[in-house]
């Protein structure tokens, strides 16, 4: 039987992982560093999610619902996962990696499923204008997202967002939306021929989530005790509980040796700092965009150069409304993004920002300044509740900084190469793309009671959008530079070692990209099981 090793069990490797089990001939292998939620709170999960919130003791919420950390003055909080950090805990695989002041260190996950522990859970395809540039289409890809969506549940409704943004399949119901939500949606349907002149659409969440079995708990940007958000470990229990794929956790992989025969893959134990050597007929990395660029680097040996990947930023827009809502913390909802605003600025849905609005959680009462949320200003804090909207907004990269890898040899055998991880902002200063948006804001804001806090508009530190890749980007094969994967996702001469994460993305758009990546992954391990 073929041997093909994966490298990762997050998104990327997931769809990868399926398209090869289809073939039964596959022998499959992850191998990963495979960190996982302490015993003890998932004992609290597995509990919680037998029994009715009524039931649940304070204690227990408490336990695993503790909120985002700060980590520096221009990012977002760090999420938790069941009150734990474990999706961002350093087991290795960020020894040696430092940043400029200000970016993002924690670019690599060393848990059993990567980052979709934490992500946002928002499934949307790219556009077709973005495929542009592309060495294939959003026809060619088609098939791949729909592939995925028979493993991952699809949540939205059918609305403007579907004329640029395809579903692929009916999806299922939200569950009961806040009014603010319910607000908005039903502006935008009332002066929806005005806002789409402005380039303004707005449609409900697309989400991977089982809706039908939500029960509204309020506990989603913490962790669902119910396990009812999509994470790539649910496929690949699956798969290891349905023999498809074999699991080895415990494995740091700091590069990959190719031969005309095969490929090796050189290990790291994490408990025990021995090496292990693994062989395969092919090796697919899908660590991550970091996670992989660091581990081709140190097997093509290509130290003290720079290599710039694109990243769409991230920006924070608070919004006030001037009609009020029931004070959202006396009602429990669902938490996760709820309705999004495209904003477009050019005629073929290319050049597109997207901001995703957030109903109440409690990080937002944490975010107020002490003196609203304590004492007789208090009640300015409460009402205060009662008019705010949150946006998470997205920029293209290529209307975005870069972030740039410089690498130089491991401090010892076997070790991960040291990294250096930047940002330059000079592009970002020069574009106008975020003014432009803003604008748009504005001009949508009298429809739609969503008036932007134009001064309290951030964009995150270098990296902290976590939607970043492209370090070896798919080209055609005419194009092809010295950093540039063929459409297998092979770079450097390689013939059996692929990268099929967002590292090998040729561009990424302000549209949440893990739908994208796990299609493209399955694409190539489509591709692969006919060589």
């Amino acid at each position: 039987m073929p041997r093909t090793i994966i490298v990762g069990s997050g998104p990327a490797a997931a769809g990868a992982a399926l398209a090869l089990a289809e073939d039964p001939t596959q022998d499959i292998l992850v191998v990963d560093i495979g960190t996982r939620l302490e015993a003890d709170a998932a004992g609290v999960v597995d509990e919680l999610g037998t029994s009715q919130p009524e039931n649940w003791s304070t204690d227990q919420i408490e336990m695993i619902s503790r909120q985002p950390v700060a980590t520096s003055r221009r990012a977002l909080p760090e999420k938790r996962v069941y009150g734990s950090d474990f999706p961002f805990r350093d087991e290795g695989q960020l020894r040696g990696l430092s940043s400029a002041a200000g970016a993002n260190r924690s670019v690599v996950s060393s848990a059993y499923g990567g980052f979709s522990n934490v992500w946002g859970s928002q499934l949307m395809p790219y556009s077709e204008a973005t495929f542009r540039d592309w060495p294939f289409s959003l026809t060619d890809l088609a098939p791949h997202y729909r592939k995925i969506l028979d493993h991952v549940p699809l949540t939205g409704a059918v609305d403007d967002l579907a004329e640029i943004f395809p579903l692929f399949r009916e999806p299922r119901p939200l569950p009961s939306l806040a009014p603010r939500t319910r607000q908005v949606i039903g502006d935008y349907d009332r002066y929806r021929a005005k806002l789409r002149r402005h380039g303004v659409i707005v449609g409900k969440a697309r989400l991977a989530v089982q809706s039908e079995q939500c029960v509204r708990c309020g506990l989603c940007m913490t962790g669902c005790p119910y396990r009812l958000i999509y994470s790539s470990t649910q496929t690949f229990d699956e798969l290891i509980d349905k023999g498809r794929v074999k699991y080895l956790p415990g494995l740091l992989v700091s590069r990959v040796e190719e031969s005309e025969t095969g490929v090796r893959v050189f290990a790291r134990e994490t408990a025990t700092l021995r090496m292990q050597e693994f062989d395969a007929d092919r090796v697919l990395l899908a660590a991550g965009a970091l996670g992989s660029t660091r581990i081709a680097v140190n097997s093509m040996g290509w130290f003290g150069e720079s290599i710039e990947l694109a990243e769409s930023i991230q920006f924070a827009v608070p919004m006030i409304s001037r009609r009020r809502t029931p004070d959202p913390r006396a009602v429990t909802e669902m938490t996760l993004n709820q309705f999004n605003m495209v904003i477009a600025l050019d005629d073929i849905n290319r050049d597109l920002a997207q901001i995703h609005f957030y109903p109440y959680n409690p990080a937002m009462d944490e975010a107020l300044p002490g003196f609203l949320t304590h004492g007789p200003a208090s009640m300015l804090g409460d009402e205060a509740m009662r008019h705010l909207t949150v946006g998470l907004g997205y920029l293209p990269s290529w209307e975005s900084p870069k972030l740039v890898v410089r690498a130089s040899p491991a401090a010892g055998d076997g070790d991960l190469p040291e990294v250096h991880l930047s940002g330059t902002r000079d592009n970002f200063r020069r574009n106008g793309m975020l003014r432009q948006v803003v604008r748009r804001l504005v001009k949508a804001a009298p429809f739609l009671d969503l008036w932007p806090v134009v001064p309290m508009i951030s964009c995150s530190a270098p990296g902290k959008s976590y939607h970043w890749g492209g370090s070896f980007p798919h080209s055609r094969s005419a194009q092809r530079g010295r950093y540039a994967s063929d459409p297998l996702g092979r770079v450097g001469g390689w013939q059996r070692l692929h990268l099929v994460d967002a590292s090998v993305l040729p561009s990424v758009a302000a549209t949440t990209f893990t739908f994208t990546i796990m299609a493209n992954a399955h694409r190539i391990g489509s591709e692969l099981r006919g060589l």
